[in-house]
């Protein structure tokens, strides 16, 4: 059986890697949040205004997934 002090380093362990985990995730993120950015720039030279609203909708719908996927790890 581990002892209290092996098991607290096994969840230090893992909060350290779960750490890791999230930051790659919110490097992810932000770099898809900067496509956006660029696709909606972009969005606003051409099409009608029914064509761009249309993927404006899409844009926000996919940051909403986006901003969904991990908590906010500043709050």
């Amino acid at each position: 059986m581990p002892t209290l002090q092996e098991l607290s380093d096994k969840v230090d362990e893992l909060q350290t890697s779960l750490d890791a985990e999230q930051e790659q995730i919110k490097a992810a993120i932000d770099a898809l949040d900067a496509t956006i950015v660029d696709l909606q720039a972009q969005v606003a030279d051409g099409g009608t205004s029914e064509q761009r609203q249309a993927i404006i909708d899409k844009i926000a719908s996919i940051k909403a997934d986006l901003e969904g996927t991990i908590p906010d790890s500043e709050s």
